[in-house]
Formats: C-alpha cells, structure tokens, sequence
C-alpha cells in the first residue's frame, strides 16, 4: 500500500502533477469532442451540397432534353 501512496505522491510534487495531468486529459477530451462535433457538421453540410447538386442535374437534364 505505501507503493501506491508513494506514486501518487511522486516525491512531493504530486500536488503539481495531478492537477495538470487531469486538466490536460480534459482539454484533450474537449478538443476531440469539439473536433468530432465540427466533422459531423461538415459532413451534413456535404450531403446538403450533393443532394443539392444532383438536383440541379436532373433538372438542367430535363430541360435539355424538353428542347427540339
């Protein structure tokens, strides 16, 4: 158990450590959420744009093929 203890103590400078090992696994989740976040957005925003575009498609196709 006093192994343990000591770990986490790591010599006296614990009170450094651990602090700044959570905050920056907790930036790194942060920017990993905001990141997967923003692709997701893009992503939709992608679809939208195809979806559009092929629209487009098949109307001009239509009114070329209506012309004599």
């Amino acid at each position: 158990m006093e192994q343990v203890t000591n770990f986490f103590d790591m010599g006296g400078y614990g009170l450094f450590v651990w602090p700044c090992f959570v905050l920056s696994a907790i930036v790194l989740l942060a920017l990993y959420l905001l990141s997967f976040r923003k692709l997701k957005a893009v992503e939709r925003e992608l679809a939208v744009a195809e979806s559009n575009r092929s629209e487009k498609r098949g109307r001009a196709s239509a009114v070329r093929e209506s012309k004599p």
